[in-house]
């Protein structure tokens, strides 16, 4: 029986959940979304997970690119899990969407919480000693329930968050492509390129021994959190100076903030591309 579980993740949230979902169900094959669709095709897969963050009520843009252009077996089990804070959105129905346009459906899904990780807007939140526990027992939930199979009919977006999404959420969208400007280096930068490894856009170039930001970020937060000497900062971009939103306004990365990251989640741990759990 094959398994295969996708996956988007910036600062290790996913990547956990997505490890801990192939440990507890008899092992499967991780794919990052840095990998082409094209070469991981889950035609011939029993057993389909797509494991990401919800990013302005969405899944990430990126990987939505990477489900439309996968090859996925209709008749299979495929499950969706979402890590997330506050409002999961309208990720489970793009999933679904993009699924039928294949002739498959979600089997299974589920949201589950966990620590806050922009640490451009605020420190993380919930305090860990208390989410990472809570998310430990809703991955445990989540996966012995995956193991047997069980059906479990997608969460849909909220009448509240669907009336209040243009407005809330499409501002960001329309200057996204603004925010990777806001990042730069100082003097502690050390060339290690290790933001260009863990980036799951590949959105980071070097030049002169500097990183680079191209302009296909998502907000993810894995160069800041996995950076070893803290040199990368962040100034509000003038596209969202302009926007005026509360979250615009409070964007800034203080020396102080603490940069998450999940703690059982290493740097090297999201370089690989692909792994096999057994």
């Amino acid at each position: 029986m094959r398994k295969i579980i996708y996956y988007f993740s910036g600062t290790g949230n996913s990547l956990y959940t997505a490890r801990k979902i192939a440990e507890k169900t008899g092992g499967a094959e991780l794919v990052s979304v840095r990998c082409e669709p094209e070469k991981m095709s889950a035609e011939n897969a029993d057993i389909i997970g797509f494991v990401c963050p919800v990013y302005e009520w969405d899944i990430p843009g990126t990987f939505r690119e990477f489900i439309k252009k996968l090859s996925v077996n209709p008749d299979a089990y495929i499950f969706m899990v979402a890590t997330y804070i506050a409002v999961h959105g309208k990720c489970f129905e793009t999933v679904e969407n993009l699924l039928e346009e294949k002739n498959a459906h979600l089997s299974y899904a589920r949201a589950i919480h966990c620590v806050a990780s922009q640490c451009t807007a605020y420190p993380p939140f919930p305090p860990e000693k208390i989410m990472l526990p809570y998310m430990e027992r809703q991955i445990k939930r989540t996966a012995a329930e995956i193991d047997l199979k069980k059906l479990r009919k997608y969460p849909h977006m909220s009448w509240l968050s669907r009336k209040r999404y243009d407005k809330a959420m499409k501002p960001y969208l329309a200057v996204e492509h603004e925010y990777d400007k806001g990042f730069y280096t100082d003097d502690r930068c050390k060339s290690c390129k290790i933001c260009q490894k863990v980036c799951p856009n590949k959105n980071i170039t070097f030049e002169n021994g500097r990183p680079v930001w191209n302009h296909h970020c998502h907000g993810c937060n894995a160069c800041v959190a996995y950076c070893p000497t803290k040199a990368i900062q962040f100034r509000t971009p003038q596209a969202y100076r302009e926007l005026g939103t509360f979250i615009s306004k409070i964007l800034c990365l203080p020396e102080k903030r603490k940069r998450y990251h999940h703690p059982a989640i290493t740097a090297k741990d999201l370089m690989k591309d692909t792994e096999n759990i057994e």
